[in-house]
C-alpha cells in the first residue's frame, strides 16, 4: 500500500479521529516526541535505570531519605503517565494512517464496533514499525471495510516485533499459484516410486530455508501464531505437460512436470496470514528464486 495524496480516505480518517479522540490531531508526529539520540545511544546503566524508574513512578533508592510524593500519589502519577502514553500511541497511529489512505474508498463506513476494538488494541503499541503496520490496517479498512477481521487484529496485538520480522521474512519467500489467494513457501518435492527412482535412487529433495533467512524456529513461531498451517502441505500429483504458473513477487514462472507422480511440498499461509501479507514491505530474494528453480529442475521443466 503506497502513500497517496489526501482525499476521501483522509476525510473519513479525520472523522473517525474526532469521534474517538475528541479533537483534531497533527498529520505528522513532531520531532519533539523523539527521545534525544544521546539518551537512546547511551550505554550507561544508571541513566537507563533512572529513566525507567521515572516512567514507573517509583522512587530511586538514593532518594529514599528525601521527602517526596506519597505511595498513593506515586500510584496516581504512574497511572496518569500510562494513560498519556496510551493516548500518544493511539494518536501517532491515527496520524500515520493518513500516509497510507488509498485513492479509492468504498461507499460504506467502517464498522463502529470494529473501530472501537481497533482503538483499544493499539493503545500499547509503541514500536514505530508496529505502529506503521497498524496504521496500514486502518487505512486499508477505511478503503474497503471488512478487509481485516477482528481475529487478525487480536493476533497482531500479541505479535512481538521479532515475530513480525519473521513474518516479513516468510513473505519474501512466498509464491502464489495463479488464481489462488493463499501464499506458498516451496521447499521440496516428492516423487512416487517408479523405475526412475530405482535407477537414480532419488525420490525427494529439500531446500534449507534457513540459508535464506527463515529458520525453523521462526517457522514454528508463525505456526504457533496461526499464520502458517501446522502441517507441511503437498500439492496434488502434477500432470506431465500440463502448464503450472507460479508468481514469485514480480517474477512469473511457467513450468510443467517432466514425469508423472511429482508432488511439490510447501508451507501454506492461513486466512489470517493472507490478510497481513499485503501490508508487509518485502522484496523478492534472488538467491531463493535461483535455488528453488535449481531444486525443481530434475522434475520440472521451466520455460525461458
Amino acid at each position: 500500500m503506497q502513500k497517496v495524496s489526501a482525499g476521501r480516505g483522509h476525510q473519513r480518517l479525520l472523522q473517525l479521529a474526532r469521534s474517538q479522540l475528541g479533537h483534531e490531531f497533527a498529520t505528522k508526529t513532531s520531532s519533539g516526541d523523539t527521545e534525544p539520540a544521546s539518551h537512546v545511544q547511551s550505554s550507561d546503566f544508571n541513566q537507563r535505570h533512572q529513566r525507567l524508574a521515572q516512567r514507573s513512578g517509583a522512587p530511586l533508592a538514593v532518594d529514599a531519605d528525601i521527602k517526596g510524593p506519597s505511595l498513593h500519589q506515586r500510584a496516581e502519577r504512574r497511572e496518569r503517565m500510562h494513560k498519556e502514553r496510551q493516548q500518544s500511541n493511539l494518536e501517532k497511529i491515527m496520524a500515520l494512517a493518513l500516509d497510507y489512505c488509498p485513492d479509492y474508498v468504498a461507499d460504506i463506513d467502517v464498522d463502529p464496533d470494529w473501530f472501537q476494538q481497533y482503538c483499544d488494541l493499539v493503545l500499547n503499541i509503541s514500536n514505530q514499525t508496529m505502529q506503521q503496520l497498524w496504521a496500514k490496517i486502518l487505512a486499508g479498512e477505511i478503503g474497503q471495510p471488512g478487509s481485516f477481521s477482528l481475529k487478525t487484529l487480536f493476533l497482531l496485538q500479541r505479535m512481538s516485533f521479532k515475530e513480525a520480522l519473521a513474518l516479513q521474512k516468510a513473505a519474501s519467500l512466498t509464491c502464489r499459484v495463479r488464481l489462488q489467494d493463499s501464499g506458498h513457501i516451496y521447499f521440496g518435492y516428492v516423487r512416487k516410486p517408479s523405475i526412475w527412482q530405482i535407477l537414480t535412487g532419488r525420490s525427494r529433495a529439500l531446500l534449507n530455508l534457513s540459508q535464506f533467512g527463515l529458520t525453523f524456529p521462526q517457522i514454528l513461531s508463525l505456526i504457533d501464531l496461526n499464520l502458517l498451517h501446522q502441517i507441511e502441505i503437498e500439492s496434488g500429483e502434477l500432470i506431465p505437460d500440463q502448464s503450472l504458473q507460479l508468481q514469485y513477487h514480480q517474477h512469473q514462472l511457467t513450468c510443467k512436470a517432466r514425469h508423472s507422480g511429482v508432488v511439490l511440498q510447501y508451507y501454506k499461509f492461513t486466512a489470517v496470514g493472507v490478510e497481513l501479507l499485503p501490508l508487509l514491505n518485502c522484496q523478492a530474494n534472488p538467491a531463493y528464486l535461483q535455488a528453488m528453480k535449481q531444486l525443481f529442475t530434475p522434475v520440472l521443466e521451466f520455460e525461458d
